[in-house]
């Protein structure tokens, strides 16, 4: 009932306004605007939304096995098994919220001029820094909580490309109203032992330290009372050893890896090239971790 009053209030205000006032010249307008925002966005920061994330581990091969895939690298084949005894040791995973700055029908050009002028509105998917951090657009919401998690190519969950792996230590948050505008997600520690048969079969060991990722949606993820449904989060483990281009120059870590003797450690000390494939690929656009089936202007 409460969420009612709220929005009949945020109806009746924006109702009002428009439609009795003239706003005098057009500089005088975009100051009204801009004022009639702010006022939007603090009635709507007394409200809230509980949300829950699905942090999701798949292969993208369309079958149970979450620890064989295969893949090719320089036109040979590989196919590699990811032992049991892998494990990931998160340490955060946070979101950021935008306000719902598109409530009053303003073009994209004019809030983005409004956001401009002010400060404290924002256009969707952009972080507002700028924000106290006492205000509810200022602060971080977690969605992951501290834990090392083993048994990560153990499917215990299904999606569009097969068999997937729930994270267990998510976390529910109540956030307030508007559009996710980036997540972030960090961990003490990576790793992974995996067989990698090539022709050749190599036993590899793969020791990432702390690191972090900044994952930036590339569509409306809308925070709203009407919301069904928790937010998405992909990580795949298959993106990480896949071969890329950047800037027209490949980066293969298969191909790389099939020139090192048997058995292969990779860390900050030993292997190093493998090392830094692994950490580029980790931290590419929507490689290994991405918002799935996100596209520009769709809502999901």
């Amino acid at each position: 009932m409460k969420q009612c009053n709220y929005q009949w209030i945020l109806f009746l205000l924006a109702a009002l306004l428009f439609s009795h006032c003239t706003f005098g010249s057009v500089g005088d307008s975009n100051k009204e605007k801009q004022t009639i925002l702010q006022n939007l966005i603090f009635f709507n920061n007394n409200q809230t939304v509980a949300v829950g994330t699905n942090l999701r581990s798949y292969d993208d091969q369309a079958d149970d096995n979450l620890n064989q895939f295969s893949l090719t690298s320089n036109s040979v084949g590989y196919n590699i098994t990811i032992q049991s005894s892998s494990y990931i040791n998160w340490e955060t995973g946070s979101y950021r919220i935008n306000p719902p700055n598109q409530t009053l029908g303003v073009s994209t050009s004019s809030s983005e001029r409004i956001s401009t002028a002010t400060g404290k509105t924002h256009t969707p998917y952009t972080v507002p820094l700028d924000l106290p951090a006492d205000d509810l657009y200022g602060k971080t919401y977690p969605f992951l909580s501290a834990s090392t998690v083993s048994n990560i190519t153990q499917y215990n969950s299904t999606m569009e490309t097969g068999a997937s792996f729930l994270y267990p230590n998510t976390r529910i948050s109540s956030m307030p109203l508007g559009v996710v505008a980036v997540a972030n997600t960090s961990w003490e520690e990576i790793y992974i032992r995996m067989d990698v048969t090539g022709g050749t079969t190599k036993s590899v060991t793969i020791l990432l330290p702390q690191g972090s990722k900044t994952i930036t949606p590339k569509c409306k993820i809308p925070i709203k009372n009407s919301r069904s449904g928790n937010i998405e989060i992909l990580f795949s483990l298959s993106a990480l050893f896949q071969d890329r281009s950047v800037s027209g120059t490949p980066i293969r870590f298969l191909d790389t890896l099939s020139a090192k003797a048997d058995p292969v450690v990779i860390s900050k000390v030993s292997n190093v090239d493998l090392y830094n494939i692994l950490l580029q690929n980790l931290q590419a656009e929507d490689i290994v971790f991405s918002f799935p089936g996100c596209f520009p202007g769709v809502e999901r």
